[in-house]
């Protein structure tokens, strides 16, 4: 009897060329349309991150002002940085998220009275507040205005006081100011500047936001 041995056959393992080039085509597709949105992510991560930062720094600008009728020099100036603004995870609260370590811009108008703060957005380039994207500007009159009217509330309670009692209104400001027991704060109003004082109409003025006695923004008692 003779007996018929039948081949093996054995599976194949592994890729062929062909397979192994389309495999390469598929990743190089995914990986393509991957690195875009992984890109588009990370930018609106950092878009989130400069608004919510810059919006804190706007609130303790204001809060700053309100105690010292005046900006910081600095983002980070002793008094404002973990005072007023708190440094957030790794102090990185006044750092420009598009700006590679470095930190927001900063920018006073000492004239107008108001701080500028703005990142330098997406393409990474200072082209100033004006064409940038991410601005937020605090306008001194705004805590200035809320410090003087808080300072005259008290001071005319203070004052009648002192008049009702005999006390004397002879003579500058800081002189009735001390006469009448008030502390040496008093002596000015929420723009840092001396109160002016009429010793014949009983007036107690500020020369309000733009710091000039004698127009129409000043504010009397």
């Amino acid at each position: 009897m003779t007996t018929c041995e039948h081949p093996v056959l054995r599976a194949q393992h592994g890729f062929t060329l062909i397979e192994m080039i389309i495999v390469l085509a598929v990743l190089g597709l995914l990986v393509g349309t991957a690195m875009p949105l992984a890109g588009a992510v990370v930018q609106a991560d950092r878009r989130q991150e400069a608004r919510r930062e810059l919006t804190d720094i706007a609130t303790a600008l204001e809060s700053y002002w309100y105690d010292n009728a005046a900006f910081p020099v600095a983002l980070n100036s002793t008094g404002f940085f973990g005072v007023h603004l708190q440094p957030g995870v790794k102090d990185t609260v006044i750092e420009d998220p598009f700006g590679a370590g470095q930190g927001y811009r900063y920018v006073i108008d000492a004239v107008n009275n108001i701080a500028t703060v703005y990142s330098r957005g997406e393409n990474g380039v200072d082209n100033g507040f004006a064409a940038e994207e991410f601005v937020v500007r605090v306008y001194a009159a705004t805590p200035g205005l809320k410090r003087t009217w808080q300072r005259l509330r008290l001071i005319v309670e203070l004052l009648a006081d002192h008049i009702e009692s005999g006390g004397s209104v002879i003579g500058t400001w800081p002189t009735v100011r001390a006469a009448a027991g008030m502390p040496a704060p008093f002596d000015r109003d929420g723009f840092g500047q001396t109160f002016t004082w009429d010793e014949t109409t009983h007036t107690l003025a500020s020369s309000g936001p733009d710091r000039v006695a004698g127009n129409a923004d000043d504010i009397t008692l």
